[in-house]
């Protein structure tokens, strides 16, 4: 017979109920992480059917199959990557074998003053040299050199064709599926109330995933067509090369947009031979990034999705070290899911609270 009370049966239960709450954050990530060739492309693929499923119900409704439009968007999405991609390799291949000599160039140019002590450094050199002529002949050194540009892209060709196969093919599916699953999601709920609660968050992640990832793609490539024409007029080569970059870095808050300048600031300085005509291409970013940082981006989102800066910031450094660049871009999506989630789950409350920016300061308490 258990003679126990409720209280120290509490107390015994509390030690292990802190150790799952230790250790299952911890499984969660050690499995992000190691798991990520698998998980990158998966969530990639579920980010494009939120992008791309307003579409395919807008032709459903015109009574057109949804694994017709589907296959239809995922084909011409494919082939717009490749048109692009295969327009700019070119010129993005000229730059990085043009860069490495521009940079040397540049330091030659910078570390100018210094030509006394190299000058010294080169005599000491000569020396050195006469000094050891009369030595032994020393056995010829033989450089083993590491695989070159060609080679590593063939040896990452497997990976990446496994990457696009599995967006390609799940993104398929999950758009000619429809809400088909979401049905089967629904099946998951142990009674009505959590079966309701489980379509209102699945409708909430939809909505508020495409609204932000349709406006965030058109702000983004409006961005990279502004900097492209500044690029032009500035005389800048490749100008629609740096405008793809910066829309595409620019998915990731805050360490897109320092990406972004380092390689333009390198850009300038490589391209001009003046400090005030460089300083130009990296400040023409800033203009358009404030711009569209503090001016568009908040008047179409609204205060609607407004997001906690400081929980973005952490969400950008986290995801980008468990699944590189691409986790740094799936960021603000991601927090999004979490914000839905906690906002109608009563026990998360607190954590969508803190995922939200809380800018209007009545919902805070007052700090005496």
């Amino acid at each position: 017979m258990n003679t126990l009370t409720p209280l120290a049966t509490e107390k015994r239960r509390r030690p292990s109920s802190y150790a799952m709450l230790t250790v299952a954050p911890l499984a969660v990530l050690a499995t992000l992480y190691q798991a990520a060739e698998l998980l990158v492309p998966i969530a990639f693929a579920i980010l494009l059917n939120f992008l791309l499923s307003p579409v395919v119900r807008a032709f459903q409704r015109l009574h057109v199959p949804a694994a017709f439009t589907a296959a239809t968007l995922v084909t011409g999405l494919l082939a717009l990557v490749v048109l692009i991609f295969g327009a700019l390799a070119e010129p993005a291949e000229q730059w990085l074998q043009e860069a490495p000599r521009s940079i040397r160039d540049l330091k030659t140019y910078s570390f100018s003053a210094n030509q006394k002590l190299a000058d010294i450094q080169e005599i000491a050199a000569e020396v050195t040299e006469l000094g050891q002529s009369d030595a032994p002949a020393k056995a010829q050194s033989v450089v083993v050199r590491g695989p070159g540009m060609f080679e590593n892209i063939v040896g990452s060709l497997p990976s990446v064709l496994t990457f696009v196969g599995i967006v390609v093919f799940l993104t398929f599916f999950l758009l000619a599926s429809g809400d088909t699953l979401l049905r089967r999601i629904t099946l998951c709920g142990r009674s009505w109330q959590e079966c309701r609660r489980i379509v209102t968050i699945a409708r909430q992640v939809r909505s508020e995933l495409s609204r932000y990832l349709l406006t965030v793609t058109a702000i983004n490539l409006s961005l990279g067509l502004a900097l492209s024409g500044a690029m032009y007029l500035l005389d800048v080569p490749n100008p629609f090369l740096w405008g793809l970059m910066t829309a595409l870095f620019n998915f990731a808050p805050y360490l897109g947009a320092v990406a972004s300048a380092s390689v333009l600031t390198i850009v300038g300085l490589t391209t001009f031979d003046t400090l005030a005509e460089a300083a130009m291409v990296p400040s023409a970013l800033l203009v358009l990034t404030i711009l569209e940082g503090q001016l568009v981006t908040p008047a179409i989102l609204g205060r609607r999705m407004a997001l906690s800066p400081v929980f973005i910031f952490l969400s950008v450094i986290i995801w980008g070290w468990l699944w590189g660049v691409a986790g740094a871009l799936m960021a603000v999506p991601i927090v999004t899911i979490i914000k839905v989630i906690c906002d109608n789950v009563p026990s998360l409350n607190p954590i969508g609270r803190f995922v939200r920016n809380e800018a209007d300061g009545d919902r805070l308490p007052a700090l005496r």
